[in-house]
């Protein structure tokens, strides 16, 4: 009987196949890992350009964000928001009127003890 494939050759062969088994499912988790990924980074940064906390409206409460649109605040609806008003102001009036008072309190007794 003839042997055309002894079994050095096919020990090698399958040995090569198996390589190339394992660098193509590599490669293909690889690729699976870039592009969720990139999906992720596009994700993130279409949620960075939600304008909510720059409004004029936004509470920065968890119980009500918005007075406006409390249901859609903070998330991807709120990208087109009509009722969008820039907050001109850098702090919250309520820190305002807080740091207002506290130059008074050290010249001034509270008469709380």
């Amino acid at each position: 009987m003839i042997n055309l494939l002894p079994k050095e050759i096919f020990e090698i062969l399958a040995h090569i196949f198996f390589m190339i088994g394992i660098l193509s499912l590599m490669t293909m988790g690889l690729w699976n890992f870039y592009v969720t990924f990139k999906s992720g980074i596009n994700y993130v940064k279409r949620l960075h350009q939600i304008p909510c906390s720059r409004c004029t409206f936004f509470t920065d409460d968890y119980r009500l964000k918005c007075t406006v649109h409390p249901y859609s605040a903070l998330t991807e609806t709120a990208l087109n928001c009509s009722d969008y008003e820039p907050n001109n102001n850098q702090k919250k009036p309520a820190l305002q009127v807080c740091e207002a008072n506290s130059k008074y309190s050290d010249s001034q007794p509270t008469g709380v003890f």
